[in-house]
């Protein structure tokens, strides 16, 4: 039963990093933008293959524990983890919005509860961690290779805004990019055979490459300098080099018709400098109205700044907050003046220019003003603990492997904290294969090394 139990885990790792999916139970209606008429789907969830596999392998999971009775070799998350949900579950009692609240719940536990207890009890031995790691760089290099065919796709004609690898958009690619790339880039300063280690490196270049999300961008660069400067002086030395490569040379190389500029605008400030335009009437543009709520402003921190208010008027009422998965409903009122123009396209005129790009939203602000402040000190409480352990077990591993996994699962973290800033990781797709990555490196010193072989000696840099 743990074979079935490990090669379920495998599978589930190879099908879990993606969002296309099926909606189940969705309704749609017309909604007319920009004088074109839109269809809009409401309602119902949105079932992914990894979700199924999931609850597939938690239940024969749960079932082999209690035939068993192994109820005390249970691996179990942190405290913050049932403390969050706790939270999580009194707001949806006290806002009594049992639809949206309900699912937002089930999603948070499958996520945080049943995949940590999948990871972190079907894999049973080092050599299974080890090779379920490989798996997962493969996807992630299969991910890489499906962003690049899209990529060549968007420069011969296309949106820049359809680069998603098998993600719904642009930034959900980049938050897994933000977190699977410092990890992947861990393993392979980790590996012993350069073949191996060269492939590794390059899928991580690569990603880098076709990550169009500014705000992934600056968790991917932190993540792989945080890494890079724990690992050693020349790979901090080398991630150093390619940054200055990145920054000068090769903005000019790329074959996507304005790539730096696509990144920019993604995580540009203000609605209103759109340097693209201005470049081409050979003028300096319109002066950015921050004043105007209408017509200008920040864009962001417009958001971030629609979300405070929510905060602000909710926290008046009850610090359980308005309720999990009512956020947009709540926060739609604060963003009524901000301008909703939306570019479907990477025109000169209409570049890149949309207040409402999908998954964007500040995970840390969203969850406070659905689950109030005790929801984000349990979400934050979270990520200390997954860094704190990772960093505990790099120093104290003995072999290398164990050292690299650690590694990445600390700079995986700080990845996805930085880049929740600019996007939410707790969505499908993305949360499932960060618990993965945050707790690989953790478990690699709980599990016994069955290989028969001598601890790997370090090798020097």
């Amino acid at each position: 039963m743990r074979n079935v139990l490990w090669i379920l885990t495998l599978l589930l790792v190879l099908i879990m990093a993606t969002q296309w999916g099926v909606p189940y139970g969705q309704t749609t209606r017309e909604v007319e933008r920009e004088g074109k008429v839109e269809m809009k789907r409401e309602g119902g969830v949105h079932v992914v293959p990894g979700d199924i596999l999931l609850v597939i392998t938690f239940l024969l999971w749960a079932g082999y524990v209690v035939v068993t009775f192994r109820f005390f070799e249970i691996r179990m998350p942190v405290f913050a983890v049932f403390a969050l949900l706790a939270i999580v579950l009194a707001s949806v009692i006290r806002s009594r919005a049992w639809g949206p609240g309900l699912k937002e719940l089930a999603q948070l536990g499958a996520y945080l509860v049943g995949g940590w207890l999948v990871f972190a009890n079907c894999i049973t031995t080092r050599r299974r961690l080890r090779a379920t790691v490989d798996v997962f760089t493969l996807v992630v290099g299969g991910i890489v290779l499906i962003a690049l065919c899209q990529y060549r796709i968007a420069a011969a004609g296309g949106s820049a805004f359809k680069v998603a690898g098998t993600f719904e958009d642009r930034n959900g690619l980049g938050a897994f990019f933000a977190f699977a790339l410092p990890f992947v880039f861990a393993v392979a300063l980790g590996e012993e055979r350069p073949w191996q280690r060269f492939a590794l490196v390059l899928v991580v270049a690569l990603g880098v490459a076709v990550t169009l999300s500014g705000g992934a961008l600056i968790a991917i660069t932190v993540g792989l300098l945080f890494v890079a400067a724990m690992r050693s002086q020349k790979a901090l030395l080398g991630v150093l080099v390619a940054l200055v490569l990145a920054l000068t040379v090769l903005p000019g190389t790329m074959s996507l018709p304005r790539h730096a500029d696509v990144v920019v605008n993604s995580v540009a400030p203000y609605l209103n400098t759109n340097f693209l335009d201005a470049r081409d009437r050979g003028d300096q543009g319109p002066e950015p109205m921050v004043d105007d709520l209408r017509d200008g402003g920040a864009v962001r921190y417009k958001r971030w700044f629609a979300a405070t208010q929510l905060i602000r008027r909710t926290l008046r009422k009850t610090a359980l907050g308005i309720g999990p998965g009512m956020y947009y409903e709540g926060v739609r009122p604060e963003l009524a003046f901000v301008h909703d123009r939306r570019a479907d396209t990477d025109s000169v005129r209409d570049f890149n220019i949309n207040t409402v790009e999908p998954g964007t939203f500040n995970m840390y602000l969203v969850t406070c003003a659905e689950a109030g402040p005790l929801g984000l000190v349990a979400l934050v409480w979270i990520g200390v603990l997954l860094l704190a352990r990772s960093l505990r077990h790099r120093a104290t591993s003995r072999d290398e492997y164990g050292k690299a996994l650690a590694l990445g699962s600390a700079g995986a973290v700080i990845g996805a904290a930085l880049c929740g800033v600019f996007s939410n990781i707790l969505v499908r797709g993305i949360a499932l294969p960060f618990i993965f990555v945050a707790l690989s490196g953790i478990l690699w010193a709980k599990l016994p090394d069955t290989s028969g072989r001598a601890e790997t000696p370090r090798r020097s840099d």
